[in-house]
């Protein structure tokens, strides 16, 4: 697979998500229905792809093609003793640590996903659904890349 291409940086985070967590089920590029994935194989994670733009960083810059794509987070919240908000924050923190900068993308404040793209990070607003009401918890977590 060539680098930097759309799909290459969309595997390049596949691989990434997969490691900052202990999933039961994903991440997984085809979304699905909270009614197909059961209790037990929570948590679970999608890579759902959205919109894509093409922008410029400056008037100098050649422009960047910019590629939305959501993580839709599954969790089961029914244990009363741990509130799902918490299980929500645990996920977030895992996912902030895993898309920091690392290694030599530490040197460049942003993470390139191994040179898959020329930056990946959380970017908008996170939906939170703690669960309390009907015990299954949801997360979907915007992420931008932006690709060379």
């Amino acid at each position: 697979m060539r680098t930097n291409t759309r799909e290459a940086a969309v595997a390049a985070l596949q691989g990434v998500v997969a490691g900052a967590y202990p999933w039961k089920l994903g991440p997984a590029r085809r979304l699905k229905l909270w009614s197909d994935v059961p209790a037990a194989m929570r948590p679970a994670c999608f890579i759902f792809e959205g919109g894509q733009e093409l922008s410029s960083w400056s008037e100098s810059a050649a422009p960047k093609r910019a590629m939305e794509a959501k993580l839709f987070v599954y969790l089961n919240a029914r244990d009363p003793s741990v509130a799902g908000a918490a299980l929500l924050n645990e996920v977030m923190d895992a996912l902030d640590a895993a898309l920091a900068p690392q290694g030599a993308d530490a040197a460049l404040g942003r993470n390139t996903l191994g040179g898959s793209v020329h930056c990946c990070r959380i970017e908008g607003k996170t939906l939170k659904d703690p669960g309390d009401l009907d015990g299954d918890a949801l997360l979907i977590v915007p992420v931008k890349l932006i690709l060379p």
